[in-house]
């Protein structure tokens, strides 16, 4: 369990709004991940325009970037 609680939808930041429509139209849920990081919109903000374009860059193979999910997964202890 979270030590900190999500915020719930109704509290989300504007700022965030983009995000989190973003994980509702590939997910159909709004990510815990994300319910946190509404704590601190910039920090949310940031991270996601740092992986979008770490992504767009072509500089990470997409097998490797799939290899680093599932250990960064593994670590915090996500099932899946």
């Amino acid at each position: 369990m979270a030590r900190l609680p999500g915020v719930p939808d109704s509290e989300i930041p504007p700022e965030m709004q983009e995000i989190v429509e973003a994980q509702r139209k590939r997910y159909g849920v709004v990510l815990n991940s994300a319910r946190q990081l509404a704590h601190a919109p910039r920090v949310a903000i940031g991270a996601s325009a740092m992986s979008r374009e770490l992504t767009r860059s072509g500089r990470i193979q997409p097998r490797l970037s799939a290899l680093l999910n599932l250990r960064v997964a593994a670590i915090v202890g996500c099932g899946f």
